[in-house]
């Protein structure tokens, strides 16, 4: 698929701005304090839906040890989902008029984005080779310990889908769009991007040992980064789903063709689905759309 900006651009399409070009933008009414607001509400969201699936599965006389996936997977999607609730509500109260383009679903130049997003990706090896040597390995997440356990088929294939696919996506359009959208517009880039990387560190935090989270910071501020420099979150959906794809098929053991396959389909699939958006949707449903 081709995103690049001229003339290929359909009628509509707002082509990639600069990064000098970027310091405002639609979210600029949006305060300071609604991305961690937003965050707040769909956590809370997130937590009264597991009790619910929970006491779903203690009713159907399940068990929950027995059935970690029936609880985690459809749980995280719906944190997901809120997050994605959430920005557009927070965005919606402030901002007029808003479009995918606002939260960072913007056509770019393809191989300028091709060599940012490679040198983001070597940045991150390199500063967590760096990290690791100075703090040393971290155990294992709860969750790399779940899939190396898991041993269900069907199990298997929706967390590839939850972390590879949907994660990168929702993420990506809630701590960058939006998050790294507003915060840029009050405090910077660096600000900005440095506070998105310490909170999209911090909301992994559970089951994850400390020292993981360093590693988290780091690559939240470089998708920040990557983010600015293309104008674009494409490039930044591809490098999360890379990296969760390769991750969840070097703790699952996958065959090396299998391995190839997931990665390659999750991760196109989820630029294929933002860049959809990107190409149909002209003003998000539900949101003003009354000049400023």
């Amino acid at each position: 698929m081709s995103l690049h900006t001229h003339p290929e651009v359909p009628d509509g399409v707002v082509p990639a701005p600069r990064p000098e070009e970027t310091a405002k933008g639609d979210l600029a009414p949006v305060p300071l304090w609604a991305p961690l607001a937003a965050l707040i509400v769909a956590f809370f969201a997130a937590a009264l839906s597991g009790l619910v699936i929970l006491a779903l599965i203690e009713a159907g006389g399940g068990n929950v040890a027995d059935d970690t996936p029936g609880l985690i997977i459809p749980a995280t999607l719906i944190q997901d989902a809120a997050l994605i609730g959430a920005a557009l509500l927070f965005s919606a109260i402030y901002a007029r008029g808003l479009t995918p383009a606002s939260f960072g679903l913007r056509p770019t130049r393809l191989w300028p984005a091709v060599g940012w997003t490679l040198l983001a990706w070597a940045a991150f090896l390199a500063l967590t080779a760096i990290y690791v040597n100075i703090v040393g390995q971290p155990d294992q997440q709860e969750l790399t310990r779940d899939l190396k356990d898991e041993s269900s088929t069907a199990a298997l294939i929706g967390y590839a889908v939850l972390l590879a696919f949907v994660a990168p996506l929702c993420e990506e359009l809630f701590f960058r769009g939006f998050m790294f959208g507003v915060l840029r517009e009050k405090i910077g880039v660096a600000g900005g991007a440095l506070a998105t990387g310490l909170i999209f560190g911090g909301v992994h935090a559970t089951g994850s040992p400390v020292e993981t989270l360093g590693v988290l910071v780091v690559l939240g501020v470089l998708l920040c980064l990557l983010y600015w420099r293309t104008g674009s979150l494409l490039p930044c959906i591809a490098l999360h789903a890379l990296n969760n794809g390769i991750s969840f098929v070097v703790t699952t053991d996958v065959p090396i063709g299998g391995a190839i396959a997931i990665v390659l389909a999750t991760s196109t699939g989820a630029v294929a689905v933002g860049a959809l958006v990107m190409r149909r949707v002209r003003v998000l449903p539900g949101l003003p759309q009354t000049p400023r």
